[in-house]
């Protein structure tokens, strides 16, 4: 947002500052970088050595990670080995938001991989597990009272039913059953 915002707004410089307080290198390392990508690293590597992970692991699962590792470390290099001009890199990428793009020769490839990479992620995300992540908010245990010992909840759009006992199922299929072998209760 830093970057293509003007002016930036008030809460992400804000952010930004707690994010980069260690002042490590130039530009200065952002530990939200820095800790996507171990992090990434980390699921992945457990994924790739747990025998009991990589027994249940299909190509779905090691695809979005090898997607964010990938978008992490791109953005990581562009941050810190490949300078990139951040003016070229704005005009850019708001000539392709807005529709108007504008030329872009002069940036490092990287940037195009890592633009690139975001763009799959995008695409794929809605079709994928990481949509679960949305569902969370909508579990029944984080939104759902936790007094059914106290209360009986009767859901309201389930339509009414009529019982139907066994007498009268048996009244209705009587023959039927003798006719199976199946023993009745009335003869």
């Amino acid at each position: 947002m830093g970057f293509f915002t003007d002016p930036v707004p008030r809460v992400v410089s804000s952010l930004s500052g707690l994010d980069g307080f260690l002042d490590i290198g130039v530009p200065g390392l952002l530990l939200s970088g820095a800790f996507l990508f171990a992090a990434t690293l980390f699921l992945l590597g457990r994924r790739l050595f747990s025998a009991q992970l990589r027994y249940i692991s299909l190509p779905a699962d090691y695809f979005p990670l090898f997607l964010i590792v990938s978008i992490a470390a791109t953005g990581l290099a562009l941050r810190h080995l490949a300078k990139t001009d951040i003016a070229s890199a704005k005009a850019m990428i708001m000539g392709l938001v807005t529709f108007a793009p504008a030329s872009g020769a002069e940036l490092h490839w990287l940037l195009y991989a890592h633009l690139f990479l975001v763009c799959v992620l995008f695409a794929y995300f809605p079709f994928s597990k990481l949509m679960h992540a949305g569902g969370v908010f909508l579990s029944p245990t984080r939104n759902l009272a936790n007094d059914n010992r106290a209360t009986r909840h009767i859901n309201p759009w389930n339509p009414p039913f009529e019982v139907y006992s066994y007498e009268q199922y048996e009244d209705q299929f009587r023959d039927k059953m003798k006719a199976a072998g199946i023993p009745v209760e009335k003869e």
